[in-house]
């Protein structure tokens, strides 16, 4: 086994002759002459220990702090290194006022980074007003690329969209009305109007089949068309398309990155 002393003590050489006056004076003459020798293979092992900031001349030594944290000196700050690094990829989420952020997780509250000041973490854009989606394959889209915006396809998402035909029932079409049996002989019949026997038929007058004694069947009536235009099927004319809203229920947060600041500091 090596030897890990730290401190080899040396006891004095008394002289030929030595009669102390009493046991104090024996034992200052002791300590006094003894003398102390660092092993040097161990090296330095001093450290500060406390809540408050080390004396200047013991700045050359690191410092524990009461919460445990160890702290060097560094450009004139006690400090130590984050434990994520500057140019790590880890993200993370921060719910509450983009200007917390500069203060967050050790940060200074300024808005400018260096190595030593500034926010520890900053905002990460490319996720701005996006929905993060694991990596993998979708079913129809093919495959999600890691830190891409989009498949493999090409497919992207969206906030709101507009349908095409192929994504609705409603193609253009019309719905057809029961006809009305005519009670008796008569030619006309009248809809929503009283007729008042006038020579020439008023606009609300309809004329359906003749009766022949038990009378007949009314006219045959349609609406109007609804749905897609023509020009609609072809996928090429929003004329009539119908767009709607994609987002679920959501709460707005930021991703945050770390920024090029490295060190705590005190």
């Amino acid at each position: 086994m090596p030897n890990l002393t730290l401190i080899t003590l040396t006891p004095p050489s008394l002289p030929v002759g030595y009669c102390p006056l009493n046991y104090q004076t024996l034992a200052n003459d002791i300590i006094s002459g003894t003398q102390a020798t660092f092993n040097s293979s161990i090296g330095n092992s001093f450290f500060n220990f406390g809540s408050t900031t080390p004396a200047l001349n013991n700045q050359v030594y690191p410092w524990l702090d009461e919460k445990g944290n160890w702290w060097v000196r560094v450009n004139g700050y006690w400090a130590r290194q984050h434990p994520v690094s500057i140019n790590s990829s880890e993200r993370r989420i921060f719910a509450g006022p983009a200007a917390d952020i500069l203060s967050y997780d050790g940060g200074d509250g300024t808005a400018t980074a260096t190595l030593m000041t500034g926010p520890m973490w900053e905002i990460d854009t490319n996720f701005d007003a996006r929905f993060p989606v694991g990596v993998g394959a979708f079913a129809a889209s093919g495959t999600v690329n890691v830190n891409g915006t989009s498949t493999t396809t090409s497919v992207v998402g969206e906030d709101k969209h507009t349908l095409i035909v192929a994504e609705t029932p409603f193609n253009e079409h019309t719905h057809g009305v029961a006809q009305l049996a005519i009670p008796n002989n008569d030619d006309y019949y009248l809809v929503g109007k009283t007729w008042s026997g006038l020579g020439s038929y008023p606009s609300k007058i309809i004329q359906g089949a003749a009766g022949t004694g038990g009378g007949g069947a009314g006219p045959s009536i349609t609406t109007g068309e609804v749905g897609t235009t023509n020009a609609d099927k072809t996928g090429n004319d929003s004329q009539n398309a119908i767009g709607h809203n994609n987002l679920p229920p959501f709460y707005g947060v930021y991703f945050i990155k770390r920024t090029i600041r490295e060190y705590y500091t005190k």
